[in-house]
């Protein structure tokens, strides 16, 4: 039995179909298909079309096999449109709290020596939010044309792991000067010295959204 007679069996048995009712759909003898599935004789083109379509098969599965031909990945798909524009409208959002919440919080605080703690909730909710919407946002837009995912459930869930423990930690780092006042002003310079490291931070969550998102994706 050929390569071909092989998975045309398999694929006929796949659809629980016999070589009569299979005949029948193309118009041929049983015998015709019973040769087809020994080897004896080989389909042409336009019979492997006509045989792909008889049994809800694509060609390179006849010619491949059923386990082995690569399914062609559906591009467009709702649920990364949805993420995409989701994380879109996030960051539309955040321009908006830069433009009007960070300049007022800035003033108050310069107001006030120490006054730092509305800076601290911000960068814990809304900059939190915002750059890991942008880690999202980017895999997003990369799965509208191709296919990212990762096959391993135990990377996938690494990846989870991961990500919660540096939102965690970020969130942790946030809330630290809301503990108390005796503690807040000696870690003050301290705090200060980790803003200037912006960029750090704010890709450490870009990382996590990223790794949240391949983590989720299946």
């Amino acid at each position: 039995m050929n390569a071909v007679g092989k998975n045309l069996k398999q694929l006929r048995q796949r659809a629980e179909l016999t070589q009569d009712a299979l005949a029948e759909r193309l118009h041929v003898t049983r015998q015709a298909v019973s040769s087809w599935e020994t080897g004896k004789t080989q389909p042409d083109i336009e019979t492997l079309t006509d045989l792909a379509e008889a049994l809800h098969a694509d060609v390179r599965e006849l010619l491949y096999g059923p386990e082995q031909a690569p399914r062609p990945y559906a591009r467009f798909q709702r649920r990364y449109i949805v993420c995409a524009v989701a994380c879109g409208l996030v960051f539309l959002v955040w321009i908006a709290l830069e433009l009007t919440l960070v300049p007022y919080l800035v003033e108050q605080r310069l107001r006030k020596e120490y006054l730092l703690w509305p800076i601290f909730v911000y960068g814990i909710t809304v900059s939190l939010l915002m750059y890991t919407a942008a880690g999202v946002f980017l895999p997003s837009v990369i799965s509208l044309w191709g296919d990212i995912r990762l096959r391993s459930g135990r990377a996938r869930r690494t990846l989870v792991i991961l990500s919660l423990l540096i939102l965690a930690h970020y969130v942790l780092w946030g809330a630290v000067p809301l503990l108390g006042n005796t503690l807040y002003p000696l870690l003050r310079d301290w705090y200060l010295w980790l803003l200037n490291w912006s960029l750090v931070r704010n890709g450490s969550l870009f990382l996590a959204g990223c790794m949240m998102f391949l983590g989720l994706n299946r």
